[in-house]
C-alpha cells in the first residue's frame, strides 16, 4: 500500500520526467550539425599547431632536412549559462493536478531546448560575420583568406560568395564540394577532406531537397545525371530566423563543437519557498564553437 509521502515522491519525480519528455519530443537539430564535448576545464582552450610538410627525398647517407612543429593561436572558449525556475503552488501539489503542472513541466522543457538550438543557430550566422566570437585566425569561420600558420606561409578559402557564385544550386554546390576537396593543413599537406553533410536554414530545405535527390541534373533543360556525391541534408529550422541564403558543407572530420560544462539539468529545489509553494530549477552551461575552419565550406547565398 503506497502512503501519502511515497505518492508526493513520486508525483514530483514524473514532473522532472516531464520537463524531459519536453526536451526530447522533437528531434534535436543542433546535434545533427555539432560534435558534442564535455569541457574538463572552466575555460576550453584548443592549441592550434601547424604541423611539418611532406617527407623530402633524400640520397643515400644524407642527411635529412629538419622540421619542427610551428604554434598557431589559442581558440578560448567560455562557457554561457542558462537558467530557468518553475514553481508549482502548494494547492496544485496539494490537489495533485498532475496534468496540469505536467504540462508545465513539458512547456518549461520546450524552453530549454528553444535556447540550445537558437544559440547553436546565432553561432551559425556568427561564423559568417563574427572574426573573433567564431573565427581563431582575425577570420570569420567561413573567409576566404584564412592564413596559414606553418612555414609555408599563405591563404586557403573555405567560402563562396557573390551573386553568381553564393545562391543554392547544382553548379555552386558542386563548386563548393571542389573547394572542400583542395583543403590543406597549416604546413601545405593534402588532408582529404570529403564533405558528407549539406546545412540549410528551413527557407531552402525543397531547393537542396531537389538538388540531391533528382535522378537528373537540377536546374537545367538536358538529360545529364544527378552526379553529387551522396550528402545528408540537415535542415536547421531555427537558423531560418537569421538567414533564408546562406548554406554549408561539413565532412566529418569537422570541428564545430557544441562544448558543454553541465548537461541540462532539472531538479526540485529541497526546501519550499515561503508561501509553501515549490520550484525546480532548471540549469546548463555550455557555448558553440568552431575550433578549425577546416572540414567547412560556406556560402553566402549571394
Amino acid at each position: 500500500m503506497m502512503n501519502t509521502g511515497q505518492f508526493q515522491n513520486l508525483y514530483t519525480r514524473r514532473i522532472d520526467l516531464a520537463f524531459f519528455e519536453g526536451w526530447d519530443e522533437v528531434p534535436e537539430q543542433w546535434s545533427r550539425i555539432f560534435k558534442s564535448v564535455d569541457a574538463k576545464t572552466n575555460n576550453r582552450t584548443t592549441q592550434i599547431i601547424a604541423g611539418t610538410g611532406a617527407w623530402e627525398e633524400s640520397t643515400e647517407g644524407g642527411n635529412p632536412n629538419e622540421q619542427r612543429f610551428k604554434l598557431g593561436p589559442l581558440v578560448f572558449t567560455q562557457g554561457r549559462i542558462w537558467k530557468t525556475e518553475v514553481i508549482m503552488t502548494y494547492e496544485q501539489e496539494k490537489d495533485a493536478l498532475y496534468d496540469e503542472v505536467a504540462n508545465m513541466a513539458r512547456d518549461s522543457g520546450h524552453g530549454g531546448r528553444e535556447a540550445v538550438e537558437d544559440m547553436a543557430a546565432q553561432y551559425l550566422e556568427e561564423m559568417y560575420t563574427n572574426n573573433l566570437g567564431s573565427g581563431y585566425d582575425g577570420k570569420p569561420t567561413f573567409a576566404q583568406d584564412h592564413p596559414n600558420f606553418g612555414d609555408n606561409g599563405g591563404t586557403q578559402s573555405n567560402l563562396i560568395s557573390g551573386a553568381t557564385d553564393g545562391p543554392l544550386s547544382d553548379g555552386n554546390l558542386k563548386n563548393a564540394i571542389i573547394l572542400f576537396r583542395k583543403q590543406r593543413d597549416e604546413n601545405g599537406k593534402k588532408i582529404s577532406s570529403i564533405p558528407n553533410k549539406l546545412v540549410v536554414p528551413q527557407s531552402l530545405q525543397f531547393t537542396a531537397a531537389t538538388i540531391l535527390q533528382s535522378a537528373l541534373q537540377a536546374g537545367t533543360v538536358n538529360n545529364d545525371k544527378n552526379v553529387l556525391p551522396n550528402l545528408e541534408l540537415v535542415v536547421s529550422d531555427w537558423w531560418d530566423q537569421y538567414t533564408q541564403q546562406r548554406w554549408f558543407l561539413q565532412g566529418p572530420r569537422h570541428q564545430l563543437h557544441m562544448i558543454w560544462w553541465d548537461k541540462p539539468t532539472f531538479e526540485k529545489y529541497p526546501i519550499r519557498n515561503k508561501n509553501k509553494s515549490q520550484s525546480w530549477l532548471g540549469y546548463f552551461r555550455a557555448a558553440p564553437r568552431a575550433e578549425n575552419w577546416r572540414h567547412m565550406v560556406g556560402s553566402t547565398g549571394g
